[in-house]
């Protein structure tokens, strides 16, 4: 991950008014907009979320303001510029850091900076960020959050927001498919339907147990293939015979490895 502070040079003192973090596994962007920022003092492409009260961007426009300040993949001789720049392929985030961020759009420019240089507000916003998230029954699913918070999330009180929503509902295979964001700045389903942080935190619902009671039960109740075969004092075959006929149940078989309820194999006679 890279951090990048945004500067306008038409805001007094030219103050930050925001952080870009580039995380450069999965080629994301989201940037934090520093709340004294109004509809008329952020940079255009952020008026109406900021008018909205939200200061959290979204990857998807993010990355649309990234994409305004770089050189675009049609570019004639791209192959040149790339090869000058010493970039074997197109990547919008190496290209913008050699920018420095710098546009005919507007003033504002880019410097990067360390993750100790970021400013408490960043921090303290980013401690709602999501840890882990699941699914289980009726279209719901769960979300961690960074600061020992869990929520509970009816995806169908999402289709305002994102109405692609509606067309996954019901659709076990695909829900199944849910995976955390970079950053945990949000979810996404089949690698193409994603729901921001800020629309989970909206229509979730806070759950009266820490988000760490799950990291306990996981390490206390989830057991491997070996330890279930200590705890029944059998061998893996013995084992794979209780799991065919139907006597133990693994709450997941699909790795190369089953992994069982310890409380199932310890109650079982």
């Amino acid at each position: 991950m890279r951090i990048f502070v945004i500067h306008d040079k038409d805001i007094e003192s030219n103050k930050a008014i925001g952080y870009l973090f580039f995380y450069e596994r999965s080629n994301e962007f989201v940037i934090e907009l520093a709340d004294f920022l109004d509809e008329w003092t952020a940079p255009i492409l952020f008026s109406s979320l900021v008018k909205n009260n939200i200061l959290t961007v979204p990857k998807d426009i993010s990355k649309l303001w990234v994409e305004e300040r770089v050189i675009p993949t049609g570019r004639q001789n791209i192959g040149l510029i790339l090869k000058n720049a010493k970039l074997t392929t197109y990547n919008e985030g190496k290209l913008l850091a050699l920018s420095n961020g710098i546009s005919s759009q507007d003033s504002c420019y880019i410097a990067e900076i360390s993750m100790d240089d970021l400013p408490d507000w960043v921090k303290e916003r980013q401690a709602s960020n999501i840890l882990e998230s699941f699914p289980i029954v009726d279209n719901r699913i769960i979300c961690l959050l960074k600061n020992d918070t869990a929520m509970e999330i009816d995806l169908k009180r999402c289709i305002d927001d994102v109405p692609k929503i509606k067309t996954i509902l019901s659709n076990n295979r695909i829900i199944s498919t849910l995976k955390v964001d970079a950053g945990g700045y949000g979810i996404t389903f089949n690698n193409s339907i994603s729901i921001s942080k800020t629309v989970l935190l909206n229509q979730g619902a806070i759950l009266p147990i820490f988000a760490s009671v799950f990291k306990d039960f996981a390490n206390h109740c989830i057991v491997n293939t070996s330890t279930a075969c200590d705890i029944l004092g059998c061998t893996r075959q013995n084992l794979n015979y209780l799991v065919k006929s139907n006597t133990v149940h693994p709450i997941k078989d699909t790795w190369k490895e089953n992994v069982f309820l310890r409380g199932n194999l310890t109650s079982f006679d």
